[in-house]
């Protein structure tokens, strides 16, 4: 059964996210007002403190459903999957992700942003990049975990949380410079050797990196 009422709230609350998204990602949290949004959406302010107590709830609120679509690509739904995971799903879901942000510059700026502003120390956003890094750990440690096990790390002297703070890294390497420095197909060819090498050390042996079909998905997942 459908709730019109409930329907209209829920598409409000999207075009007020929407015009926030697109504000926050080309002017960072402190260049973009209230007013600004609430022009861009068509919307009352009264609308906006309706569906949100205040702009820093609405930036977090922002940036946690990017998080989430990010997510949604790397990570099957539930973290489960029928087989465990193994190199060629590592490489095609980084490669999903790659195409993904490629194509979405907004997507870009929004983690741009952030982590500039952060650095300059801004008022509990390097608190909110600790909170969705967790975010990110927890939800991706079982996949990690099947792939690489804990006692083959700790006898390699690196724990689970540093090889995915490692992972991390490259792929906000790839956040910051994609389209600048290197092409999507470099960011591919990268991720690839990342994985290769790292599956190789974690068994002992060197491991030559490998071409795999290119995954055909290369779009954020809706809500």
């Amino acid at each position: 059964m459908s709730f019109p009422i409930a329907d209209e709230d829920r598409d409000l609350r999207k075009t007020i996210m929407a015009a926030a998204r697109e504000g926050f990602a080309r002017r960072g949290f402190f260049g973009t007002s209230l007013d600004s949004i609430v022009k861009k959406a068509g919307v009352s302010k009264g609308a906006i403190y309706w569906h949100f107590p205040g702009k820093w709830e609405l930036y977090k609120a922002v940036l946690s459903e990017e998080v989430d679509r990010i997510k949604r690509v790397f990570i099957p739904p539930g973290g489960e999957l029928s087989v465990p995971p193994g190199e060629d799903f590592f490489i095609s879901r980084g490669n999903l992700l790659i195409d993904a942000l490629a194509e979405d510059l907004e997507c870009r700026l929004l983690f741009v942003h952030l982590c500039l502003e952060a650095m300059r120390g801004g008022s509990g956003m390097a608190e909110f990049v600790s909170s969705l890094r967790t975010s990110i750990l927890q939800d991706a440690a079982p996949l990690f975990g099947s792939l690489f096990p804990e006692e083959v790390l700790r006898q390699r002297g690196i724990s689970m949380e540093r090889l995915m703070d490692m992972f991390q890294s490259v792929l906000n390497g790839f956040i910051m410079n994609l389209g600048l420095t290197i092409t999507r197909e470099d960011a591919k060819q990268d991720w690839r050797f990342l994985v290769s090498c790292v599956l190789g050390h974690l068994e002992g042996g060197a491991r030559i990196p490998r071409a795999i079909p290119e995954a055909s998905e290369t779009s954020f997942p809706n809500a």
